[in-house]
């Protein structure tokens, strides 16, 4: 029972992560996907009433003549109901999750004149089945280049070699680092990050990347240094500096060993061009 609940307990923290971020990250995931541009949109109520129970007037399986076996819904109404084929539009949604067998619904009409409720959906309201997006199988690369922090945190589930899971949270920390604009919004995306390795098992080397990693920004928009308050401060951003360079040296480095071409290594970074040229062609020689 207390497995039972601890995994319950794991999936509503994920819940709560993709809910979340869903509107940063779903959106335009589905957007690139499907190649459709959504204008705008509007958050709808996410919980339903449960369905009431409801018990139907009849239903019979039968064997067909030709020995096809099916379902035989009946419902006697006396009152011309205007949304009586939503009702049996519920019906049939529990009916079929219950037997899954083909269903024939019919309603026997006793009241008084001729009946008018609608007894077909139209084509556009038929459900027919959903998109599929399936996480695993969507590009790493692509994943990383993005300028969403939400998108890039999926490059950890995304379709990539175990082998190569150290550098691609290596690459997600460099990335979320470099899109972040502040440190409580980089440390809330790292913490993210820490949970979603644990769907994958890989909740100790992400712990391990991120506690030896320091969180590092562009120095050049502090205000300290734009206004030049001191040399010794100065002194110190110019180290930092050369941290970042250190790093993105060696990001470079991994991009390159996975075979990457060196535009897609520069957008990966955000770095420019001639940068990652200048750096391909110093580990080259």
């Amino acid at each position: 029972m207390k497995k039972q609940q601890k995994t319950s307990n794991r999936g509503n923290v994920y819940d709560r992560i993709f809910k979340e971020n869903a509107e940063y990250l779903f959106i335009p995931l589905i957007e690139r996907q499907f190649s459709i541009k959504i204008k705008s949109f509007r958050a709808l109520q996410e919980k339903f009433p449960r369905t009431m129970e409801r018990e139907v007037d009849f239903l019979y399986q039968i064997e067909m003549e030709d020995g096809v076996e099916m379902l035989l819904h009946i419902e006697f109404q006396t009152t011309d109901e205007k949304g009586m084929l939503y009702r049996m539009m519920e019906y049939h949604s529990l009916i079929y999750g219950k037997y899954k067998l083909p269903i024939r619904h019919v309603v026997i009409y006793l009241g008084k004149g001729k009946a008018k409720m609608q007894t077909q959906l139209p084509s556009e309201e038929v459900f027919t089945g959903f998109d599929l997006i399936n996480i695993h199988e969507l590009d790493t690369t692509e994943l990383l280049t993005s300028q969403v922090p939400e998108v890039i945190l999926l490059a950890l589930l995304s379709d990539h070699k175990q082998e190569r899971t150290e550098a691609v949270l290596r690459l997600i920390v460099s990335r979320l680092k470099t899109v972040c604009s502040s440190e409580i919004e980089l440390k809330k995306y790292l913490s993210q990050l820490i949970l979603l390795a644990r769907m994958r098992k890989f909740e100790k080397i992400a712990n391990e990347i991120v506690e030896n990693m320091p969180v590092i920004y562009d120095i050049e928009q502090d205000a300290l240094y734009l206004k030049g308050i001191e040399k010794g401060i100065e002194k110190g951003i110019e180290k930092e500096r050369q941290k970042v360079k250190k790093e993105q040296v060696e990001a470079i480095q991994k991009l390159q060993g996975m075979g990457l071409e060196e535009t897609k290594i520069a957008e990966a970074l955000s770095l420019s061009l001639d940068f990652v040229r200048e750096v391909c062609a110093k580990i080259q020689s």
